[in-house]
């Protein structure tokens, strides 16, 4: 029988050099170490981090990451997110997207890859050739089910003090998602907030932060003392999608 697969997404753990800095009041060191073991009991077949890893971009920070993530033993997804040095990123997580889409084959599924950040800006933005990259890999397999997995939100999530550095000029992506059928699921980081939609049959879902999160629907950032968290998924044979929330 063939199995699901299994997949924790982390995103925005904010990750310093010094493992004793505070973000918005929450070690990120401390609280990603407390989450890692809830997500391990998940027994994922992979992790998908979704970008804002580090802080400060420092190797130093991605460092840890590696280390406190190796003890999983299942392969590493990335992607950088706006605080993030794609290359470093790269150089730490080999396949972190930087100028190029990444796809991987997992089972029945796709799952690629991009990178929507723009160097030393909030907001994320698509290029022309990102956009016609993706569309060839979306051609080349019009019946396998797929996951995209970017950081910056492509649709508003309905909290003002995220949703003023979206994914700008995000029409072509979407597009792209409402033409081929075969992408079951979008997959972002960047808001700090659970945030559950279909658009036109397609589940766009973000995942909460490792450190620190957000009330949804908020004018200005409004802490959640439910805490850190992450996303599962199960990608079914049969393309569908199952999903929760890991919390400590």
């Amino acid at each position: 029988m063939i199995e699901p697969i299994r997949v924790v997404q982390l995103t925005d753990c904010h990750l310093s050099a010094n493992p004793g800095l505070n973000y918005r009041g929450v070690n990120p060191h401390e609280s990603l170490q407390a989450l890692l073991p809830k997500a391990g009991q998940f027994k994922p077949d992979l992790i998908l981090a979704t970008g804002d890893l580090s802080e400060d971009s420092s190797p130093e920070s991605y460092a840890a990451l590696y280390q406190y993530l190796n003890p999983l033993s299942v392969p590493v997804l990335a992607l950088p997110g706006n605080h993030d040095d794609a290359l470093l990123l790269q150089k730490v997580f080999p396949g972190s997207p930087v100028d190029t889409v990444e796809v991987s084959q997992h089972g029945h599924w796709q799952i690629i890859r991009l990178n929507s950040c723009l160097q030393g800006e909030p907001h994320g933005r698509f290029d022309e050739a990102t956009l016609v990259t993706l569309e060839q890999i979306l051609k080349l397999s019009p019946q396998r089910p797929k996951l995209v997995a970017l950081h910056h939100q492509p649709i508003e999530v309905g909290s003002h003090w995220i949703d003023k550095y979206p994914l700008i000029e995000a029409g072509g992506f979407l597009q792209l998602i409402d033409q081929y059928t075969s992408v079951r699921v979008v997959v972002w980081g960047h808001v700090h907030q659970v945030f559950e939609r279909y658009r036109q049959g397609t589940l766009m879902l973000a995942a909460p932060s490792t450190v620190a999160n957000s009330l949804a629907g908020t004018e200005k950032f409004s802490f959640d003392d439910q805490g850190p968290a992450c996303r599962w998924l199960e990608l079914g044979v049969d393309a569908t999608v199952r999903h929760g929330i890991i919390r400590v």
